[in-house]
């Protein structure tokens, strides 16, 4: 698994990063699947100032792509939410993947 971060300069600790990679990390023993992670750490200008950090990770699991966005007044609670929320939808893909199909279908060689 391949994990990129971006961030601003200066702006994120890596105190931050590493506790942004361990829960990623998380993810990977509830889906195994998952090939590359992508996080992004960002500033919006154009908001108000309690709401303007902003932490996106796209998450790829062969042929499926995650996309979450949180936005708080610091990278941590943004980073926090983030993960929360893709674990919840890692979970929910994991479930359906187990389920059994709607129909079972078959064919007979005539």
């Amino acid at each position: 698994m391949n994990i990129e971060f971006e961030t601003p300069y200066g702006k994120v600790s890596e105190k931050l990063i590493e506790e942004t990679r361990n829960g990623i990390l998380e993810l990977t023993h509830i889906n195994k699947d998952i090939s590359r992670v992508e996080v992004s750490f960002r500033e919006d200008e154009t908001i108000i100032p309690a709401e303007n950090k902003i932490c996106e990770i796209r998450l790829i699991i062969f042929g499926d792509a995650l996309l979450t966005h949180s936005r708080s007044e610091n990278f941590a609670k943004s980073a926090k939410s983030a993960i929360k929320e893709l674990k919840k939808r890692v979970k929910k893909q994991v479930k359906k993947h187990n389920e059994p199909l709607d129909k079972i279908t078959s064919t007979v060689k005539v």
